[in-house]
């Protein structure tokens, strides 16, 4: 992960990605533990299904490269389309592993044009939302989830739904720190509710930037 920065401002992502970078650290090894799962029973003698499992393993390996990738804290201060960069993610989580648990993965957005730390930080909790969805709503079965992205006149607001079982909040753990602590940075509101169709998570924003909060995960 880099560790220098270009300007003060792209500074402040600095202390969320400390607390990050252990979560991070523990989601990489334990996706390409799996990929290499795959390649070892490719090479077990006799296996004439090898070829396509390796080509498997190694397209999976792109895709969670590429979802790393886009999680990477930003070194250059400019605006992007957040809804190409929430795209790409997207992409990439789902070619990485919800596909082959026949999870449905789509991604409807606006014309959104924020600076990089920001989506960043946008990226970074729909990776989580979408993962808690797969994980909680969907508990690992076939479904769909859906984000939604959309500007309005002075806000952002970002949608995470799924058609799994309806939960009863907002898990616990790490993930919820790291939402709520990316949320309040954004100067936004997190709002979490179960519906009879499954699970919705929704986090509004300003979409001027404000002054990041320095809350820290707590």
């Amino acid at each position: 992960m880099p560790t220098g920065f270009a300007n003060p401002s792209l500074a402040s992502c600095r202390p969320v990605a400390l607390h990050l970078a252990e979560e991070i650290s523990h989601r990489v090894i334990d996706e390409y533990t799996e990929a290499i799962a795959i390649l070892s029973s490719a090479a077990s003698p006799g296996n004439v299904a090898a070829e396509p499992a390796l080509r498997r393993a190694v397209d999976r390996l792109q895709a969670m490269a590429e979802a790393h990738r886009c999680l990477l804290v930003p070194i250059a201060e400019e605006f992007i389309d957040l809804g190409h960069h929430v795209g790409k993610l997207c992409s990439s989580l789902s070619r990485a592993s919800l596909v082959e648990r026949g999870i449905r993965l789509t991604v409807a957005t606006d014309e959104i044009v924020l600076d990089a730390a920001r989506c960043w930080r946008v990226g970074l909790i729909i990776s989580e939302l979408v993962r808690n969805a797969a994980r909680h709503g969907l508990k690992d079965q076939q479904g769909s989830i859906h984000v939604t992205l959309s500007k309005g006149v002075s806000s952002v607001s970002c949608v995470v739904r799924d058609d799994g079982c309806a939960g009863s909040g907002l898990p616990a753990g790490a993930g919820r720190r790291l939402i709520r602590a990316l949320t309040a940075e954004l100067g936004g509101t997190l709002e979490w509710r179960s519906t009879p169709r499954g699970s919705v998570a929704g986090v509004c924003f300003p979409l001027v930037a404000t002054s990041l909060a320095h809350s820290g995960i707590g």
